[in-house]
């Protein structure tokens, strides 16, 4: 190894260990304070559904979502592609255990990507351009469990995918990125989607991912998604370093939010209910006022009152202001969902797509050179999980090492 890869190498090192160790943070905080996790996540699958149709040319923004909920009508984003980022929010929400059971979570992420195959995405019609096969599948994810850097084995995971599928969606990819990092964060239920009337705007978070990697590369600016080449895997490295930094913030504006209203909750009388009402937004960030009724069992006119407060306190913020369909949510989420869509007229379709070169080496035309590219890709993701592993067993050592010497 020359001086100049030595270089490279340390930088990649030293960018991965500050992502995991910055992801690993996130992640502790999430488990030790549930409720604010979920708070947390459910905003950040909004952002990151958004982003990563986005990422492809897709336009959407979250103000563009609210209409196909409440039924506005008058928008001006493609509703398909509106259709696409609630498809993703709600695997996002629930993405399951891609590692116990492959081949039905990546047909079910297939499925909830599909309508996002637009120009120069791919379609399913042309025979080079056919899904992987379950056998594929299999052994995509075979030998992946706890003990795995979730970053770097998530990016690895993705990279393959990309490899077998030739590059046909690469939302799947990103899909595939972020059930890994759950599932080897935690144990989460089979990626069952709860019934939810808002499309999952509603509804809890089951799962434990923490790294969003389309926002890492639409953070600052847009760059290519190419877990695979060395280029794109850095850039995915450095982009989660600067989410998740922001995101530790915001992370605590949730724990915030949950703080004051549940001290708001405690300076009512014995009868009210505002206490249910701030758990169950607490539970489910987005909520009408007969889904609230519902959820802590009592009047619709009860329910009116408690949101009237929770509103004027500043816990709530009313998103449709209508006098149907009514829709309340936490802040956080709420200026996303009622901020104006973007006036888009004049502007043109913005695709991100990698350097022909890139695009070249990730659609091997046979399964032989598939076979090669998948094994070339695994030496390199190794080669750079022993540095990782190589660091982190030193770190740990030092730690343990007593001070003083002798």
């Amino acid at each position: 190894m020359d001086v100049e890869q030595a270089a490279q190498a340390r930088s990649a090192v030293s960018i991965f260990m500050r992502a995991e160790v910055l992801a690993a943070r996130l992640e502790a905080m999430a488990r030790a304070e549930p409720e604010v996790g979920n708070l947390w996540r459910s905003e950040l699958a909004l952002a990151e559904a958004v982003a990563s149709a986005g990422l492809e040319g897709i336009r959407i923004s979250e103000g563009d979502l609210l209409p196909r909920i409440a039924r506005n009508g008058g928008q001006q984003a493609d509703p398909t592609g509106a259709e696409l980022a609630l498809s993703l929010i709600r695997v996002l929400k629930a993405p399951g255990d891609p590692l116990k059971q492959p081949v039905p979570s990546l047909r079910r992420f297939e499925r909830a990507a599909g309508t996002g195959r637009g120009p120069g995405l791919g379609t399913q019609d042309d025979a080079e351009e056919q899904p992987p096969d379950d056998a594929e599948i299999e052994t995509l994810f075979a030998g992946l469990g706890p003990g795995d850097m979730p970053i770097l084995t998530a990016a690895r995971a993705a990279a393959g995918y990309a490899l077998l599928s030739r590059r046909a969606n690469p939302i799947i990819e990103r899909l595939v990125f972020m059930a890994v990092e759950s599932a080897l964060r935690g144990r989460a239920m089979a990626g069952i989607e709860t019934e939810d009337v808002l499309r999952g705007l509603s509804g809890r978070v089951d799962a434990h991912w923490v790294s969003p990697p389309a926002l890492a590369l639409s953070h600052q600016r847009f760059l290519p998604w190419s877990p695979g080449s060395e280029t794109g895997l850095m850039d995915l490295g450095s982009g989660l370093t600067r989410v998740l930094e922001a995101e530790l913030g915001r992370f605590a504006l949730s724990r915030d939010w949950l703080r004051r209203g549940r001290e708001a909750a405690r300076g009512r009388g014995g009868r009210s209910r505002m206490a249910d009402a701030v758990q169950a937004f607490g539970t489910a960030p987005v909520l009408s006022s007969a889904l609230l009724a519902e959820a802590i069992g009592v009047s619709i006119r009860t329910a009116l009152t408690l949101l009237d407060e929770l509103t004027d306190l500043g816990l709530l913020r009313e998103i449709t202001h209508r006098r149907t369909a009514r829709i309340w949510a936490v802040p956080g989420i709420g200026a996303r969902l009622a901020a104006r869509p973007p006036r888009r007229s004049g502007l043109q379709r913005h695709k991100v797509i990698p350097p022909v070169g890139l695009r070249d080496s990730a659609r091997p035309r046979s399964r032989e050179q598939r076979e090669a590219a998948l094994q070339a890709m695994e030496r390199a993701f190794a080669e750079l999980d022993g540095a990782l592993g190589r660091t982190s067993a030193l770190l740990i050592d030092t730690k343990r090492a007593p001070k003083g010497g002798g």
